[in-house]
C-alpha cells in the first residue's frame, strides 16, 4: 500500500465527509442556518424537524455517500488494508461531525457511519439494525434505541471475531468508530452548566439532548438555543 495513496485518500475521507449537506440544505430551502434551530446539530435528523421531510432523504443519501466512497475505492480498487479501510471511516465520520467548513461543528455521524459499514461491516450493520429495531418497537424511544444499537456493534463484531468469522482489528476499528459517535453526542458543541453536568451528560449520551423533554428541544428556535 503506498503511502502517499493512503494520505491522499485519507485527507479526501475528511474533506468529503465535511461538506456541510445539512447546512446547506437548510440555506437552500429554507435561508437558515440549521444550528440555530431544534437540536442545534448540522444533522440530517434536524432537517427532518426543521427543515423538510423531503430535504431528509436526499441528506441521508448524500451523507451515506461520504462513508461509503472512500472505503469503496480503498477496498475494491487499491486493495487497502482492514486497518486502512476503517482509518477512512473513522477520518470520513470525524470530517462530518466536526466539518472544517462550519468551524468544527457538524451531525452525529450516523448516516455517514451507515455508508462505511454498507461496504466495510455487513453484519454489524445488521446487528445494529436488528438491535435498533427491535428495542425502538418495545419502548418507542429513538434515541436511547440508538444509543444501545451503537453499543451492540463492536460487541457483535468482537464476537464474531472470536469465531473467526471476521478479523479482530476489524471490531477494534468498529469499536473507535462507536465511541467516537458517542463522544459526538457528550460533547455536542454546547457548554454544560457545572451544576447541571453529571445530569446533562447522561441525557446527552443516553437520550442525544440536554432535557426529558423532546418536542421543547427538537423544535427550539433561535432565542431558544440563545437563552439555552
Amino acid at each position: 500500500m503506498p503511502t502517499y495513496q493512503f494520505a491522499l485518500l485519507l485527507t479526501s475521507a475528511y474533506l468529503l465527509g465535511s461538506i456541510p449537506t445539512s447546512y446547506i440544505a437548510g440555506r437552500l430551502i429554507k435561508g437558515i442556518d440549521i444550528r440555530r434551530y431544534g437540536s442545534g446539530s448540522a444533522s440530517s435528523t434536524n432537517v427532518w424537524h426543521s427543515v423538510s421531510r423531503k430535504a431528509m432523504v436526499a441528506v441521508v443519501i448524500a451523507d451515506m455517500l461520504k462513508g461509503l466512497i472512500p472505503v469503496a475505492i480503498a477496498s475494491h480498487l487499491l486493495n487497502f488494508p482492514v486497518w486502512a479501510q476503517g482509518t477512512l471511516g473513522l477520518a470520513a465520520i470525524t470530517g462530518h461531525s466536526w466539518s472544517i467548513f462550519l468551524g468544527f461543528s457538524g451531525g452525529r455521524g450516523w448516516a455517514t457511519m451507515i455508508g462505511f459499514l454498507l461496504i466495510f461491516g455487513r453484519w454489524e450493520l445488521l446487528t445494529l439494525s436488528i438491535v435498533g429495531l427491535s428495542i425502538f418497537a418495545l419502548i418507542k424511544n429513538s434515541p436511547l434505541s440508538m444509543f444501545l444499537a451503537i453499543v451492540s456493534m463492536p460487541i457483535a463484531s468482537l464476537a464474531l471475531a472470536s469465531y473467526g468469522i471476521v478479523g479482530f482489528d476489524r471490531g477494534l476499528i468498529l469499536l473507535c468508530i462507536c465511541l467516537l459517535i458517542l463522544l459526538k453526542r457528550i460533547l455536542a458543541e454546547r457548554p454544560v452548566p457545572r451544576s447541571e453536568l453529571a445530569k446533562v451528560l447522561i441525557y446527552r449520551l443516553i437520550l442525544d439532548r440536554d432535557t426529558r423533554n423532546r418536542e421543547s428541544w427538537i423544535y427550539r428556535k433561535p432565542n431558544d438555543l440563545s437563552q439555552s
